[in-house]
């Protein structure tokens, strides 16, 4: 039989300095039949130079800079495989990433995307582990290691999900989803509208590291909470759009949701007048449950902040810790 051939999608845009780590640790991959496809994002570092040596192992397409986005869409017209898989120009993978994850998908056949496990890398704080939300606490109540299942909803209220580099998608999946969406957080735009359609199997094998940088497109750390909020409901206002009627209630209470968590982080910045005013917004609409009421006392009294912050990320599902 066959192996199943991968198509390994790296876009990279001023990574020259990561290019030959990461695309060390995809050509290293114990899986037999790989493509690795690189899209330079009209990059203005050496990169040029740096990939010189790979050019007769990888794929390699310059393009005229248009955003993170367009140069995945660019990889997925080139990639020929089976499945493939997405990988950012600063993060790794074990050697033994793709052959267990195709593994996986042999033993899942209707799973829409595969995902694994991984850690953070580059800061003293960083996380040993990527998975979070329902998918993580899924795994853990499941003693198995794997499960598959309906996380759409999961997907509207939390990410789950570290970086793409933990995933890996079927070509049929891909031809039925479409391109990418035009967003700073495309990846979770993605992963709505692939859960939407298809189960998705989570397992807990480490395969993946995902590089904590100060530079990254995520924004310095002391900003990321803020960021990370401010692209999600980005998303979820597009997304509410087009999503099936049953999920737009969910929907409409997760934006309700990531506005207040928005203005508390600006709390937390100590862009107060902004914090204030959008709170308040929140307040005087009369909604219920009142979403807006923990953060306007989590901004009256910093140390609460910390607390309730923290909380309430647990609560979002921080299920490995």
């Amino acid at each position: 039989m066959t192996e199943p051939l991968v198509s390994v999608v790296i876009t990279s845009y001023n990574t020259g300095r990561f290019l030959p780590e990461t695309l060390d640790s995809a050509l290293a991959q114990t899986h037999p039949r790989c493509e690795v496809i690189l899209i330079d994002d009209g990059s203005t570092d050496d990169t040029a130079s740096i990939i010189q040596p790979y050019l007769t192992r990888v794929r390699y397409l310059r393009i005229a800079h248009a955003g993170l986005a367009a140069a995945r869409n660019r990889g997925l017209k080139m990639a020929s495989g089976d499945y493939v898989a997405l990988l950012d120009a600063d993060d790794l993978w074990l050697p033994q990433k793709l052959a267990v994850q195709l593994e996986v998908a042999r033993r899942n056949p209707t799973a829409g995307m595969i995902v694994c496990d991984g850690q953070e890398f580059g800061t003293p704080s960083s996380r040993p582990y990527l998975l979070s939300g329902a998918a993580a606490t899924a795994l853990r109540r499941s003693g198995g290691g794997e499960i598959t299942g309906q996380f759409h909803r999961e997907f509207i209220k939390h990410v789950n999900i570290r970086c793409p580099a933990q995933t890996l998608l079927p070509r049929l999946v891909i031809e039925e989803v479409g391109p990418f969406g035009d967003f700073e957080a495309q990846d979770y735009d993605y992963y709505l509208r692939v859960s939407a359609r298809f189960p998705v199997t989570f397992h807990s094998e480490s395969l993946v590291q995902w590089r904590d940088r100060e530079d990254s497109m995520s924004g310095p750390r002391v900003r990321r909470d803020l960021n990370w909020s401010r692209q999600k409901l980005k998303v979820l206002r597009a997304y509410a759009g087009v999503s099936q009627e049953r999920h737009r209630q969910l929907i409409e209470n997760q934006i309700i949701w990531n506005r207040a968590e928005v203005m508390f982080h600006c709390g937390e910045l100590s862009k107060n007048r902004r914090a204030s005013r959008g709170l308040i917004m929140l307040l005087r609409a009369r909604l219920f449950p009142p979403m807006a009421l923990p953060f306007v006392v989590a901004s009256a009294a910093p140390r609460v902040a910390r607390f309730l912050h923290k909380m309430w990320s647990n609560r979002a599902g921080q299920g490995n810790e």
